[in-house]
């Protein structure tokens, strides 16, 4: 019952925030669309390529180090794919290259004191800097599990039979519980969240000087690596059944 009332309360501020002018709409919709841009269409070649050369390297290795054959090699990549591939491939370029750009930009703006202007206008500076950013990067890291994903598989079909054999990765795909595919994007694109969350946490706490930008953008980076693979090592480990792929 309280924690329905606090969760009421918390939906009338934000409410009343945006009748009252104090969230900018189309600001935020602009901070949300190009954090979207940066994470989910300018890392895709990154992660695309990514994809491309473990889908090659990871099925030549199952047939050569495991002896098997084309379509169970195939299929172990797929398994592996979905449930842990994706999810930390994608996470880490999104650590590179995401987390370094919002970490640094959040430390300027702490530096130059753009921040503590916004709040002195009434500009909850949670809603219009950090919300945006958050829900643009689960979007995009969700999209781009799928992309790691699906390129995975083309580029293993590419290694097996020398072409592009979308039926044969419809097959395995189709293979595979549905619940896990969903599960993998999800996850994907909510450690992402968190680890934004995480790194804006420090980003603007206390008074900044401009040489500190670079070190807490590499700092960020770290930190979100780590977050990743405790809360990938955390979900496996909650979830892990003995038999199942």
């Amino acid at each position: 019952m309280a924690a329905g009332l606090r969760l009421q309360t918390a939906f009338a501020g934000v409410a009343a925030r945006v009748l009252s002018g104090r969230v900018l709409i189309g600001p935020t919709a602009l901070v949300f669309s190009r954090q979207l841009y940066y994470t989910g269409v300018q890392s895709a070649g990154v992660v695309v390529l990514a994809a491309a050369l473990i889908g090659f390297g990871f099925v030549y290795s199952f047939q050569s180090v495991l002896s098997l054959s084309g379509s169970r090699a195939l299929e172990l990549l797929a398994v592996l794919a979905v449930r842990s591939l994706g999810v930390l491939i994608t996470g880490f370029v999104f650590s590179a290259r995401s987390i370094t750009a919002i970490s640094a930009e959040m430390t300027l703006l702490q530096v130059t004191g753009e921040r503590t202007t916004l709040e002195r206008l009434g500009i909850d500076t949670r809603l219009y800097l950090v919300l945006p950013r958050v829900l643009a990067s689960v979007l995009g890291v969700a999209i781009l599990n799928l992309y790691f994903v699906t390129t995975t598989l083309l580029a293993a079909t590419v290694a097996l039979s020398g072409r592009i054999d979308v039926l044969a990765v419809e097959r395995v795909i189709s293979g595979i519980d549905p619940a896990l595919v969903f599960a993998g994007v999800i996850r994907a694109g909510v450690f992402a969240g968190i680890s934004v969350l995480w790194v804006l946490r420090f980003a603007v706490r206390g008074r900044r000087t401009f040489p500190e930008v670079p070190v807490a953008a590499s700092v960020a980076v770290l930190q979100s690596i780590v977050l990743m693979l405790l809360l990938e090592t955390a979900y496996q480990l909650l979830t892990f059944q003995p038999g199942t792929p």
